[in-house]
């Protein structure tokens, strides 16, 4: 079986997973206590054996103890390579996750590169219709013809949500057991419904126990009410226009594409693309950050230094 181990050792590199699995069928103590049974073998012989007897349990123990040291240096040569190998498997590991998130980021700052500014220009293209269509509503809704309802902003019409009056979703007739002298209509829970129609069965009138240890009863009568159930009235709710997001220029120092606007007026819009088209990319060296600073004199070469240099 060593021998087989051995050739395990001596082959090409294995996983950890095989190596761990050779290293599991090595038997030191097993080994070891077929040794120790032919030093046995060996004092019976020498007692009543031949020469002979003697010399062929020594040539057995020979070979046992052999195993025994071959087992020892097999199993120190499979940890040292099953270490090798986990650390190994953990850098392979690594570097494969390392390539992909390369090749992922790559592939990212490609598309990044052609496609932001597309998308930018795209951007600023919606702006400005934006904006001359909102121009151009504001105008017609000064003067509407007549029977006509104004003109909506048309990023309002997309993306906001207009306030809605109160709306009712269904209205029922339900039979409910209420307090007999409350002021409006105060119902009773729902575990109380079951229980009160449960022992007032027939009637309209009952009673529940009241106070905190139930020391006196309160009159209930059911009643026939309409359950509706509705949505509030809600607000108008406006979102925040795209004209107040910026997009930057691709690169650090580049020209926007658009600056954020608090108003999303034409005229501002125009001035905007205006103080944009008059704007230059920052230099790659901006003249205010040069420093300047005094070091001391390059000092001489030292005379030894400049002999061994000859």
């Amino acid at each position: 079986m060593i021998q087989n181990i051995l050739k395990t050792i001596r082959g090409q590199a294995r996983s950890v997973a095989d190596l761990e699995r050779a290293l599991a069928q090595i038997d030191v103590p097993g080994l070891e206590a077929d040794a120790e049974k032919l030093e046995g073998d060996r004092r019976l012989a020498l007692l009543d054996g031949t020469d002979k007897d003697v010399e062929l349990v020594e040539r057995k123990i020979e070979v046992a103890n052999r195993e025994v040291e071959r087992a020892y240096a097999a199993k120190a040569e499979l940890e040292r390579r099953i270490n090798q190998a986990r650390n190994s498997e953990a850098e392979q590991t690594k570097v494969a996750r390392y390539e992909a998130a390369k090749s992922q980021a790559d592939a990212v700052a490609k598309a990044l590169t052609k496609e932001y500014p597309e998308i930018a220009r795209k951007f600023v293209t919606l702006i400005k219709t934006l904006a001359e269509a909102q121009t151009a509503i504001e105008q017609a809704n000064q003067s509407l013809p007549d029977g006509v309802p104004p003109l909506l902003d048309p990023e309002f019409a997309v993306r906001g949500k207009p306030g809605e009056p109160e709306r009712t979703l269904k209205s029922e007739e339900v039979a409910l057991w209420c307090y007999a002298n409350a002021s409006g209509i105060q119902a009773l829970p729902q575990d109380q419904q079951l229980e009160l129609n449960a022992r007032f069965q027939g009637s309209d009138r009952g009673t529940v126990s009241s106070g905190s240890g139930g020391g006196y009863n309160s009159l209930v009568v059911r009643r026939r009410l309409v359950k509706r159930t509705y949505l509030p009235a809600s607000q108008t709710e406006r979102p925040d226009s795209i004209f107040t997001i910026a997009m930057p220029g691709l690169k650090v120092g580049d020209v926007p594409f658009w600056q954020a606007l608090p108003h999303s007026d034409l005229r501002s819009v125009r001035g905007n693309l205006d103080k944009i088209a008059s704007m230059r990319p920052a230099p790659a060296v901006n003249d205010s950050n040069i420093r300047i600073e005094y070091i001391d004199e390059i000092p001489s070469v030292e005379p030894a230094m400049a002999e061994a240099a000859e």
